[in-house]
């Protein structure tokens, strides 16, 4: 049911660059003069990914301390999300009996569900790595650079595509002519933003790292906050509904969107857990089927689904309508541009290691 349907076809490349990609027969010397300087400009990029992801684990490690029931027992199932409408499936089985009833259905009664919220990959990461939480959802990006990472998860289910936006004061400023004084916020190197940013810096300026330094890490809405208090100085790279918030306000527009970044649609969000959560096989199986039953209520129950959505959040409720009628805000299980991301950020320096999309999953592709 879940396929890998994206592709790359080298659209976000020098002309160069994609005749040696698509035919194989390029210089080999001149790959390697390109790969060398990648690798030198993007290693204060990696230490300052590692840097937020060891900031993030002494967070969650004194977040977690003191709990004495974990994610290791068989009898709890411990699910993390992250900010936004992206995530509207995961709200669904909050709200709903749907996941309760398919762990009944499989002899899973005893099963205690608790839900998580946390700010950024990095800590759902290390969470998993403490042993604290099972499942999470995550883009794509930092997903891989996980998995480069050591991390042994792979993906669920894809549940998302979501309109992506850099909203800006309107003030003549395109994306073109960003000031180098601006800072750019994003939840975090690495992030979906932070990869969709790299793509146009990369066909606008010809440096995938053009903007790098004006990059400042926050959450969602930390960066909405930021953004309206100091319209001067900073650009927000977000997601709904925090996009449609700032939009609503006539001194912001967007520079450029995800799809005109990556070159089309893409996975905006999947599920992902340890192997020691896909071994556990009536659980993970029970977990996944309840995760496609809440996707297919947002499709076949818009109304419904509308009304549950809020109820649960706290966004004003013209934001949420709006988000939903969205033709770009897609709830699916498929997974669409792994490949694509998986290649760009090889040629960035952040991958070393492309895996064949069908080893990125538990399920046979």
């Amino acid at each position: 049911m879940r396929r890998n349907s994206g592709s790359f076809d080298g659209s976000h490349m020098t002309e160069d660059r994609k005749r040696y990609v698509m035919s194989g027969d390029g210089d080999h010397d001149w790959k390697k003069r390109l790969h060398l300087k990648m690798r030198r400009k993007h290693v204060s990029l990696v230490r300052r990914y590692r840097m937020c992801a060891f900031l993030a684990a002494l967070f969650v490690m004194t977040v977690m301390t003191g709990c004495n029931d974990t994610a290791k027992e068989t009898n709890k199932l411990v699910i993390a999300d992250q900010f936004g409408l992206a995530y509207a499936p995961i709200e669904v089985l909050k709200e709903t009996p749907i996941l309760t009833d398919v762990l009944k259905a499989h002899g899973l009664e005893d099963v205690t569900v608790e839900w998580v919220r946390m700010g950024n990959t990095a800590a759902i990461r290390e969470a998993m790595v403490a042993g604290q939480l099972d499942i999470g959802f995550v883009a794509i990006p930092p997903f891989l650079l996980g998995r480069e990472g050591g991390m042994d998860w792979k993906i669920i289910s894809g549940i998302s595509e979501s309109p992506v936006g850099l909203v800006a004061k309107e003030d003549g400023t395109s994306f073109e002519t960003i000031d180098g004084s601006k800072r750019i916020i994003l939840p975090q190197l690495g992030s979906v933003q932070h990869i969709l940013l790299a793509m146009a810096s990369e066909r606008t300026f010809g440096d995938a790292t053009a903007l790098d330094a004006q990059v400042v890490a926050m959450t969602h809405p930390d960066g909405m906050t930021a953004m309206l208090s100091d319209t001067d100085s900073y650009l927000h790279f977000t997601t709904p509904p925090y996009l449609e918030q700032e939009l609503a306000d006539s001194q912001f527009t967007t520079l450029i969107d995800g799809e005109t970044c990556f070159g089309g649609p893409f996975t905006f969000i999947v599920g992902i857990c340890p192997e020691r959560v896909y071994a556990k096989t009536e659980l993970y199986t029970a977990f996944s089927e309840a995760l496609d039953q809440a996707i297919d209520y947002l499709n076949a129950s818009p109304d419904e689904a509308s009304a549950l959505l809020k109820q649960a959040y706290e966004y004003p409720e013209d934001v949420i309508d709006a988000v939903l009628e969205d033709p770009s805000m897609r709830f699916s299980s498929e997974v669409n541009g792994l490949e694509h991301f998986q290649s760009f950020m090889a040629e960035m320096g952040l991958l070393e290691t492309v895996e064949s999309s069908g080893g990125l999953f538990w399920d046979e592709q």
